[in-house]
């Protein structure tokens, strides 16, 4: 492997990256514009110079190979000149915007200026060069064509990533802006990932558009639960961590106001779809449930009293493949196994891709986790479940029901639903929202959604994952893992409700997870074991 020197430091570094990507690796802040690891190389913003031994000129750092006993210097003054000079050119015609531009507080201009430039513009502010402000590129995308720098971030994202070409860059020298042809609006799938891929306040979400400042946000890091794949986000909440408390779990009451996506390169590498990324409206769709109207003491005498009369068979339970590892795995000890998740085609569709990047037909976050804990089995899903109500030979059930995030449950699975209700003698419903069906269940228990609780997921492709807490569950509104806690302890079993300490018992029992805690699964995940996926 290469040696390269950083600053007076020898590194190692693989064959073939470049300086940036070693700096990145080793903790040395280079400032860049256009350059991101997942979009392609440009070189055009000039704010990654380096100054190589040996060579004549300042070289770009995020389009030069490293080579053996390279020597590199990020920090001298022929640098920093280099940086200030670069930063009075961007900001030459860029307008005053920043008490009103959605960017501020996370702008790169901001940052760079109060780091590298703290100069006095010498270009008097009536001369700026005004354009076009705040148009629709597309339905979820605006552009402010005074506030672009040209680092062709966005460019380069649907030329290599989504390869649908949408955003161009149109005339040349002084007068070159980006910008769509008339009749091809930025509409792809994944088009507001060039929101978050522009480094200032030229293109914004127009769902989170002066919805709120971001320094007044908290972010909590967490996946996707829109597909099985299982995409990195960070989810940009109201809530304030409980004085005392663990972030990411315990929080305080707050609002989702938009989720980002997190680079993960064995998932997601940067991305997230639209769908995904918006997925956390759905909350808002209906009403919440908030207030608990029947104990869980009096649910596990129930379920007791019919276990006694009618054998233990005749009790069973059904999760979601959005209810977390957990969870079910909680569930699958209370109701001795007696448990099924499948509702649709989840089995079916959770491998399958919806497009070449990252969608997937399965729209349940934990289907894969399920199938690990074997709750695949002959009771036949939904409607073998249904079936066998009917027959009287399951007279009780724990249906646990969280709506699909992205798109709709069918109509048949609702129906299948109702129909399984009404065969029951006794039936207990937790779920997020206030549906009118659900009510017609003999218990009906408020339960925390995705983003409301904390624990695993595991993606497609038995990828382990953390879904974090970010804000509380309204009201008494509690995650499914907590009431299978209770139940558990009602029988006998002491049980934590922490979901670290469950998932150490589930790791110890469950081979998929075998040897995994949550310090080694961390911010992005851990595969399973070899011969488990063998």
């Amino acid at each position: 492997m290469p040696k390269v020197t950083i600053n007076g430091q020898v590194y190692e570094a693989e064959k073939g990256r470049t300086i940036i990507q070693v700096a990145d690796d080793v903790g040395v802040e280079i400032p860049r514009y256009c350059y991101h690891p997942d979009i392609g190389i440009e070189g055009s913003c000039r704010m990654c110079l380096v100054e190589v031994k040996g060579a004549p000129k300042l070289v770009p750092s995020c389009a030069t190979p490293v080579a053996d006993n390279m020597e590199v210097r990020t920090n001298t003054e022929r640098v920093h000149q280099a940086v200030r000079y670069a930063m009075e050119f961007l900001l030459l015609h860029h307008p005053i915007d920043c008490p009103v531009c959605d960017q501020s507080g996370e702008c790169w201009l901001q940052d760079y200026y109060m780091a590298h430039a703290g100069h006095d513009s010498r270009y008097p502010l009536g001369q700026k060069t005004r354009r076009r402000k705040a148009f629709n590129l597309g339905p979820l995308v605006k552009l402010d064509q005074e506030r672009c720098i040209l680092c062709t971030r966005c460019v380069r994202y649907t030329r290599n990533v989504t390869k649908t070409n949408e955003i161009q860059v149109f005339n040349r020298g002084h007068n070159a802006e980006i910008g769509i042809f008339e009749d091809r609006p930025l509409n792809n799938p994944y088009s507001m990932n060039v929101v978050d891929v522009c480094p200032v306040g030229a293109l914004t979400s127009a769902d989170f558009r002066f919805k709120v400042r971001v320094w007044f946000l908290k972010g909590t890091d967490s996946v996707c639960g829109g597909c099985s794949t299982g995409c990195n986000l960070r989810i940009d909440h109201s809530a304030r961590a409980v004085g005392g408390g663990i972030p990411g779990y315990t929080a305080t009451d707050g609002k989702i106001y938009r989720t980002v996506g997190r680079r993960n390169v064995e998932v997601n590498k940067s991305w997230l779809c639209d769908e995904g990324r918006l997925s956390f409206h759905t909350l808002e769709r209906w009403p919440r449930l908030r207030h608990i109207k029947d104990s869980t003491a009096q649910v596990h005498e129930k379920l007791e009293a019919i276990r006694k009369q009618h054998g233990e068979d005749a009790v069973a339970a059904l999760g979601s493949a959005t209810n977390t590892n957990e969870a079910l795995f909680l569930m699958k000890k209370y109701f001795n196994e007696r448990v099924d998740f499948r509702i649709g085609k989840e089995v079916e569709l959770y491998q399958q891709k919806q497009d070449e990047l990252i969608r997937r037909l399965d729209k349940h976050p934990n289907t894969q986790g399920a199938i690990n804990l074997g709750l695949n089995g002959p009771l036949n899903g939904l409607r073998g479940l249904r079936e066998a109500a009917e027959k009287k030979q399951i007279r009780a059930m724990w249906i646990s029901f969280h709506p699909q995030l992205v798109g709709d449950d069918s109509p048949e699975t609702m129906n299948e639903l109702e129909r399984l209700i009404e065969a029951l003698e006794f039936s207990v419903v937790s779920t997020t929202h206030d549906f009118e069906w659900a009510h017609k269940a003999s218990v009906l228990l408020p339960m925390a959604a995705w983003g409301e609780e904390q624990g695993t997921y595991t993606n497609y492709a038995g990828r382990v994952q953390l879904t974090n807490r970010a804000v509380l569950p309204p009201h008494e509104a509690q995650p499914l893992h907590v009431y299978m806690t209770e139940l558990l302890q009602f029988s006998g079993v002491q049980v934590s409700p922490e979901p670290s300490a469950i998932f150490d018992w589930m790791s110890r029992e469950v081979p998929a997870y075998a040897g995994m805690d949550y310090d080694s699964i961390g911010l992005l995940g851990t595969a399973p074991p070899q011969e488990v996926l063998r």
